[in-house]
């Protein structure tokens, strides 16, 4: 027998071969380069250049496909020696889309030179190849040359083997980006509910508190707040969070008080390995709270023990875990939180004096609901909103004997006592109306010595005050522009300056 048949035959298959494992290398090559990209314009640049190079093509472009706008845009091309990406190329709509529309409704388009996309205008051949994810187009690759060529069964297997691993990419690239788009709208609604915004008020006492809060806020500083049980000393401190240049960061809070000491200790310090029977290793809060704000709620009922480890914590910027040999680095702003007497507790050895001292870097003083009465009317209509809705009450409102009873009665319980009758009345409620029985507050006791219309004034007049007084404070002491950010007429605002005695604006 001849040996060359033989020779021939091991000859085509060491060269097919040698094809297969140029392609596999080209696979892994596109493979490496895509690797850990999340922007679609890094992959559009990593594929038509490698493309571009393996294939020997003149152009090579992708473009996106956003079936939301229904459209096509170009997102990156490699022409010539040349590859770019286009971060802010025009949405062509599909219906003005020509070849590239049919090549986004799934189907391989090989472009005639009279209808080329305005990019590969000057070809002589474009093959627009749809790259199709769990039934959707979400890429249009595009393959160019200067010259018209035959079909290529190599090139059409390549581009097999490589458009999964791009299809993929784009898909991931895509979910990357609409993730991180809902997260900073995510974000956004928290920095609302969460921040100065969300800091419902309008009286003396509170406007002076903001004003503290708005100097802390970015100064990245240790914060001591003081205040009553319920004064919403938790909403001031996610406040600071979101108002300050950690807001990106984490907010976690801890309440000192309601974990035992062991417990307390290695929820904050994290736990190692082998401490006790079935334990693993763990991160603490403190490091969870790094590049953010850790807020220890109560920290006046916190241990001695513990407050020495918190000590060290503030002073070195580190923290070992229980069981743990090694200081971990920590980067985390400390806010505290406490309704009690640190330096009576400070005097009495139940509060070490030096933690005392590195908290009170800055101090700020949440004032209780007395000293803000004419915030209640505010207060209640705000819960009141919040929880019509949650439970599905619609249409349900505060009368102005119930408002007069809420804001002539003493709240020991501060803003979390209000919420609480506010939430309560909104579900027991029967009718559309909220009244002083629905509140469980008798009218006659709640306004003793004011009549109907006295306990009306007092509760709605300081509040019609403080907002004239803020409008004007905002528009420099324009009464025109005071009387149309209030929404009422000069005349009107030029009265009611008159009735509670507030001094002269500027003449406007």
């Amino acid at each position: 027998m001849s040996q060359e048949p033989l020779e021939r035959a091991l000859r085509a298959s060491n060269a097919e071969l040698i094809r297969r494992i140029e392609e596999l290398s080209f696979v892994r090559q596109l493979g490496d380069a895509l690797a850990g990209e999340v922007a679609v314009t890094a992959i559009g640049r990593a594929v038509t250049g490698l493309l571009r190079d393996e294939l020997g093509l003149d152009l090579v472009a992708l473009w996106s496909v956003d079936a939301l706008d229904a459209g096509v845009r170009l997102t990156a091309m490699a022409r010539g020696d040349e590859a770019c990406v286009l971060d802010d190329a025009p949405l062509v709509p599909f219906s003005a889309a020509g070849a590239l529309g049919s090549a986004a409704a799934g189907a391989v388009v090989a472009c005639p030179p009279d209808v080329m996309p305005a990019e590969a205008a000057d070809l002589g051949q474009l093959v627009l190849h749809p790259l199709v994810a769990r039934g959707r187009t979400i890429g249009v690759l595009g393959l160019g040359t200067v010259e018209p060529c035959d079909a290529d069964a190599e090139r059409d297997r390549l581009l097999g083997l490589i458009a999964p691993p791009i299809t993929m990419a784009l898909e991931n690239a895509s979910l990357y980006e609409r993730l991180a788009a809902e997260n900073r709208t995510l974000r956004a609604e928290l920095g609302d509910r969460f921040g100065r915004s969300a800091l419902i008020g309008v009286g003396p006492a509170f406007r002076a508190m903001l004003a503290v809060l708005e100097r802390l806020a970015d100064a990245d500083i240790t914060v001591l707040l003081l205040g009553e049980s319920g004064t919403g000393k938790e909403m001031v401190a996610r406040a600071l969070h979101w108002g300050g240049r950690r807001r990106e960061g984490p907010f976690v809070a801890v309440n000192c008080a309601a974990l035992p000491e062991t417990l307390l200790e290695s929820e904050l310090f994290g736990i190692e390995r082998g401490v006790a029977t079935g334990v693993e290793r763990r991160a603490g809060l403190i490091e969870r709270a790094g590049g953010g704000t850790l807020l220890l709620d109560e920290i006046g009922d916190m241990s001695l023990t513990v407050q020495a480890k918190v000590l060290r914590v503030l002073q070195e910027r580190e923290v070992t875990r229980v069981g743990g040999a090694r200081a971990l680095p920590v980067d985390v702003r400390v806010v505290a939180a406490t309704h009690r007497d640190l330096e009576a507790a400070v005097r009495d050895g139940r509060f070490r004096q030096d933690l005392y001292f590195r908290l009170k870097v800055a101090t700020l003083v949440v004032p209780s609901l007395a000293e803000r009465i004419e915030d209640v009317p505010l207060l209640a209509q705000h819960f009141l909103a919040r929880f019509a809705v949650r439970h599905e009450r619609p249409g349900l409102r505060l009368s102005p004997d119930a408002v007069a009873a809420l804001a002539t009665r003493p709240w020991p319980g501060n803003v979390r006592e209000l919420e609480n009758v506010i939430e309560q009345a909104v579900v027991m409620t029967a009718g559309s109306v909220i009244g002083p029985a629905d509140l469980g507050l008798d009218q006659g006791s709640a306004t003793a010595g004011l009549g109907y219309h006295d306990a009306v004034q007092t509760a709605l007049g300081g509040t019609e005050r403080t907002l004239i007084e803020r409008a004007l404070a905002e528009t420099g002491n324009n009464r025109t522009q005071a009387a149309r950010l209030l929404g009422i007429g000069r005349r009107t605002l030029l009265y009611k300056l008159k009735r509670y005695g507030i001094g002269h604006g500027a003449p406007s």
